[in-house]
């Protein structure tokens, strides 16, 4: 079974994440089998019903109270998923995480047991409400969470400000100086499935190719590197993924904001990060176990 590609669309409270997914399945429900995990931490799933309401053909596994992102409820999110992907067999899989969900931790849950053999992260999509972005209050860091791994940020209600979007353009930067960013109304975008960094090298004709067989992964460390220790970790297994990206905690002081495609390398020390060593790789060439153990070697 060849491993499926799995996206994320994150975003907080009302920032328009179910009208996006909607618009992804009219755009694509006809050209590819499309599987929905709708993750709400509320017993009760609104936008699961709101989705039903539709003509068009996807399958959907509603999980309530954020499992997905919950340790204390992770085995049954994975068996769940596991049970979902053996019995709809989509060709792609995109989860709608709860708006209080802190997304850096999906990688991890992918990367669990024989969950692992079955999907890989593709892409990640965060949705910002322009009219509520700095109104977030103590939910401030949740948002920031999800911006941190994003690969597209989309700023969306921008009709319903009147200051334009450049302060919340230069968060978005000082956060992730990664992300590509669209402004919308409605999360009314020119959007290709294809267009995730990832994907972009071989999504195609998705029913063309076999897809392959890559593995997502992790690290998470309070360990620091030097600058130096970085680039040439970075020049030894970038070459070999797909994608690296992520923020590492430099001893100089900083913090190194990292994206890697094959043989590109981006390094961009920021400032005011305040959160553990992340990275994550996708990748068919390495495991793990591999690149952890290089990684130790380094910090």
């Amino acid at each position: 079974m060849r491993k499926i590609p799995f996206h994320i669309i994150s975003g907080f409270l009302g920032s328009g994440k179910t009208t996006f997914l909607k618009r992804i399945i009219d755009k694509y429900s006809s050209e590819i089998k499309i599987g929905i995990v709708q993750n709400e931490f509320a017993s009760s799933n609104i936008d699961g019903a709101e989705l039903k309401k539709s003509d068009k053909d996807f399958k959907l596994l509603e999980i309530s109270n954020g499992s997905a992102f919950c340790v204390c409820l992770l085995g049954d999110f994975i068996r769940a998923l596991e049970k979902f992907i053996d019995e709809s067999k989509p060709e792609i899989l995109i989860i709608e995480a709860s708006g209080l969900a802190d997304t850096t931790s999906i990688a991890e849950v992918i990367s669990a047991g024989s969950l692992a053999e079955k999907i890989y992260l593709a892409s990640n999509w965060c949705i910002v409400d322009a009219q509520n972005f700095a109104k977030v209050g103590l939910m401030k860091q949740r948002v920031f969470h999800q911006l941190r791994m994003a690969d597209l940020v989309v700023i969306n209600k921008t009709d319903l400000i009147e200051t334009g979007t450049e302060a919340i353009r230069a968060e978005i930067k000082k956060t992730n100086p990664f992300a590509e960013t669209m402004e919308t109304t409605f999360c009314d975008i020119d959007f290709e499935l294809g267009n995730s960094a990832v994907s972009k090298f071989y999504f195609g004709e998705l029913k063309a190719l076999p897809r392959p067989d890559v593995n997502s992964m992790v690290i998470k460390s309070g360990r620091k590197m030097t600058r130096i220790s970085l680039e040439l970790f970075l020049n030894e297994w970038a070459p070999k993924a797909y994608r690296i990206k992520g923020f590492v905690n430099l001893k100089e002081g900083k913090t190194a904001a990292v994206q890697c495609t094959l043989t590109t390398i981006d390094i961009i020390e920021i400032e005011n990060h305040f959160h553990p060593t992340e990275l994550v790789a996708i990748s068919d060439k390495f495991t793990l176990r591999e690149w952890n153990m290089a990684f130790k070697k380094l910090a």
